[in-house]
């Protein structure tokens, strides 16, 4: 079995484009194999899979609420791009399989490079719409969630059913040992982040579906949130215990017992109406999703310039506005983070610059949509370049707090931002930080360096080289694109690179910028 040239070539604009998931930056060395996409596809067409062994990947903890985490992962780039070609080749094997989406709404595969792998992304709206209007016709709901899902996923179990699903027994070896490196070698748990592990995960699902089928339960599921519509108490009663069973006999999986309940019709429906995301908390909410829609036309990864939109348009959006509604939203108890993360990404889509401040000064209250506020951030359009100083001003500030400092996902998203933009600056303030920084600071810094021109201190830093870790080295032989074309040449030569990804990256870095 070997890749497909279309694939990886669909995997690279993707991965590019999206990232590996939706929880961290992109990774900016993307663009140069893009740019040099035909040699790194010669590198993986046609090869065999075990000769890529999987790289080193990165964990960070990341808030989900209040008061709970989750540990995300993201790849390295070379396995980011090897797992999206491969589910981009595959994954059809593993829809095939899987019970209809009246009764399965998550991550139906439906691939594109616009909107990712998978189809709709209404799926989590549709999922609950579902469940409100079939409730209307069962006087009792069943509400289940299976513990811990994505960590307590068996490799067996993912084996299995890539073999069932027709994955080639290279592609099968390839993406255990991928899953083997993010757990240390235990055969449990897939990492949480990367976009082509949620198939992955809803394959090892799929004869949990066939069983819950098999003995007769009226139940829609997305991804591990399992609904079931009963006439009776005890009728729900012997339903759960039934989806016990089977979650214990086919994976020793448990339900989380906090989060699983009973229902009446009516207090069910209060729920799946909190639960779906098109429900603006005020009118002004609701008349600002109506112009991005005016200009996106109802797609959400679509980004809209500022000179598409016209000067009319753009002045009815009031700072005041958007402080006003993301103050209604950290306002209500709880918060509704699920709801407040789907605002910021359509913020993101339009770059408006009114939510800056209130984002940046209610912070602490914001943490579990931190991803969303950085990525928003990097979207803005329409600010003077003094503005952009002081944000970077309070950007430096955020980094030194002890919020911040106790946690390496929110140094991360922050200092991925000194790297997207050069009118934030500040990098003498970044530089005077670098050797007391851990590694996965210092690559931020180095990039910031590239996107500043500092090319100067970047030569500093060339005989540390040999001692840094792979995401740094990474960073650091993207960064020498700047330098003069003797010396950048001189100074990549010196190291050889066996992996298809360094050894195009190290290519561009040695021909960019040269006559």
């Amino acid at each position: 079995m070997t890749l497909h040239a279309s694939s990886i070539e669909w995997a690279i604009d993707f991965v590019a484009d999206h990232s590996d998931g939706d929880l961290f930056p992109k990774v900016p060395e993307m663009e140069a194999i893009r740019a040099r996409r035909g040699e790194f596809v010669s590198l993986l067409e046609g090869k065999q899979l075990s000769s890529f062994k999987p790289g080193p990947s990165r964990r960070f903890i990341v808030p989900k609420d209040e008061i709970s985490y989750r540990q995300a992962t993201q790849l390295d780039p070379q396995d980011s791009l090897i797992l999206s070609a491969l589910i981009h080749q595959f994954g059809a094997g593993i829809e095939r399989r899987r019970k209809s989406s009246r009764h399965v709404h998550s991550y139906r595969f439906s691939p594109t490079v616009e909107g990712g792998l998978y189809g709709a992304d209404s799926a989590w709206n549709d999922f609950w719409c579902q469940a409100h209007e079939s409730s209307k016709a069962h006087p009792i709901i069943l509400y289940c969630d299976i513990a811990d899902f994505y960590n307590q996923v068996y490799h067996h179990d993912v084996e299995n059913q890539l073999i069932e699903s027709g994955f080639p027994n290279q592609a099968v070896k390839w993406l255990i040992s991928l899953l083997e490196s993010t757990t240390a070698g235990v055969s449990r748990g897939v990492p949480v982040g990367p976009h082509g592990i949620h198939l992955i995960a809803e394959a090892s699902l799929i004869p949990i579906d066939d069983s819950i089928s098999h003995n007769g339960l009226n139940c829609i599921r997305y991804a591990d949130d399992i609904v079931v519509f009963c006439d009776t108490m005890k009728e729900a009663k012997l339903a759960l215990a039934t989806i016990a069973g089977v979650l214990d006999k086919q994976q020793r999986l448990m339900l989380q017992k906090h989060k699983t309940r009973f229902y009446e019709a009516p207090k069910f429906q209060a729920l799946c109406r909190t639960m779906i995301e098109d429900r603006p908390i005020s009118p002004d909410e609701a008349g600002l999703l109506k112009l991005i829609k005016k200009y996106s036309g109802g797609n959400r990864y679509k980004t809209i310039l500022y000179s598409q939109i016209s000067k009319k348009d753009w002045e009815s959006i009031s700072e005041n506005t958007i402080r006003g509604i993301i103050e209604d939203y950290i306002s209500a108890e709880p918060i509704d983070f699920i709801r407040l993360r789907w605002f910021y990404r359509r913020l993101t889509q339009i770059g408006h610059p009114g939510a800056v401040h209130v984002s940046l000064h209610c912070l602490d209250q914001l943490a579990p949509c931190f991803a969303n506020i950085c990525l928003y951030l990097a979207s803005v359009q329409s600010i003077e370049p003094k503005q952009w100083e002081d944000i970077g001003t309070r950007l430096i500030k955020l980094l030194d707090s002890e919020e911040v400092k106790s946690n390496e996902y929110f140094s991360l998203s922050i200092l991925s931002l000194f790297s997207k933009n050069k009118k934030i600056n500040h990098f003498a303030s970044l530089a005077g930080s670098f050797q007391s920084s851990p590694s996965f600071v210092r690559r931020e810094i180095f990039l910031a360096a590239m996107t500043n021109s500092a090319y100067p201190w970047i030569r500093e830093h060339k005989e540390s080289f040999i001692n840094m870790d792979p995401w740094q080295k990474m960073a650091f032989i993207y960064c020498c694109s700047g330098l003069p074309r003797d010396e950048k040449k001189y100074f990549i030569n010196r190291w050889e690179f066996d992996r298809p990804f360094e050894k195009v990256l190290a290519k561009w870095s040695r021909a960019e910028g040269s006559s």
